[in-house]
């Protein structure tokens, strides 16, 4: 008896082998893709969320033709800028974005008011200096005067740790730039406002003036100081 039911047994795992193997090939498995659609029929066209193309009359549209609904995320701000939000992100502490974004907006206004007060108390008899009055270009001015080239590096070398100096990528030169410019904010007077301090180191370092451009150059002399091991970095 115990024969015939093994061989029972047997045969019918061979055939649910077949009836998987032919109903799951793997060959149309990988074939397969998804294919999504779109709500929109193709004659509608991208949003135009940037202030200036409709300010310079560069929209790839006119009245007439549709537009398709704007991303969550697509803002016409001036302070909606990518390095703008890098900056908002190394500023904020504890998770705090709203509060980082407005002490940006609160350091981008007293920019505006103090270069515009320069603008109107400038001399009728004399021709007004070159004075920016966009606090956004005074930001990437700041950040652009504060950039190192190079950096010092710990390398151990016969027992001896020795400052290599070390050429920086563009992601480490604009971070250190940015992260200087909050320190130097932080370590001025207490009972004045974040943002004012802000402020005025931004203003400091567009004219390449100021504690962070002096801790640039100082960094570079120490660079220069040490170009005797610059070969050590090649380990």
């Amino acid at each position: 008896m115990a024969a015939p039911m093994g061989r029972l047994c047997q045969f019918m795992s061979s055939r649910m082998c077949l009836v998987n193997s032919s109903y799951l090939p793997k060959r149309t498995i990988a074939n397969v893709s998804q294919h999504r659609y779109s709500i929109y029929s193709p004659n509608y066209v991208e949003p135009a969320t940037k202030k200036d193309a409709y300010d310079e009359g560069r929209l790839p549209f006119d009245v007439s033709t549709p537009i398709k609904a704007a991303p969550l995320w697509a803002t016409s701000s001036f302070t909606h800028d990518p390095l703008v939000l890098k900056f908002i992100n190394i500023v904020q502490e504890e998770g705090k974005k709203d509060l980082a974004s407005s002490l940006i907006r609160k350091a981008f206004e007293v920019i505006k008011l103090r270069q515009v007060e320069k603008i109107n108390t400038a001399s009728p008899e004399e021709p007004p200096p070159e004075i920016e009055a966009n606090p956004l270009n005074v930001f990437y001015g700041a950040v652009d005067n504060c950039k190192p080239v190079l950096g010092l590096q710990s390398v151990k070398k016969g027992g001896q740790t020795y400052q290599v100096p070390t050429p920086l990528k563009e992601n480490r030169r604009r971070f250190l730039a940015m992260k200087w410019l909050i320190e130097a904010s932080n370590t001025k007077d207490p009972e004045t406002p974040f943002y004012q301090k802000l402020a005025n180191e931004l203003m400091d370092a567009h004219d390449n003036t100021g504690v962070v451009v002096k801790r640039k150059n100082d960094l570079h002399k120490q660079c220069e100081a040490n170009r005797a091991y610059a070969h050590f970095r090649w380990w």
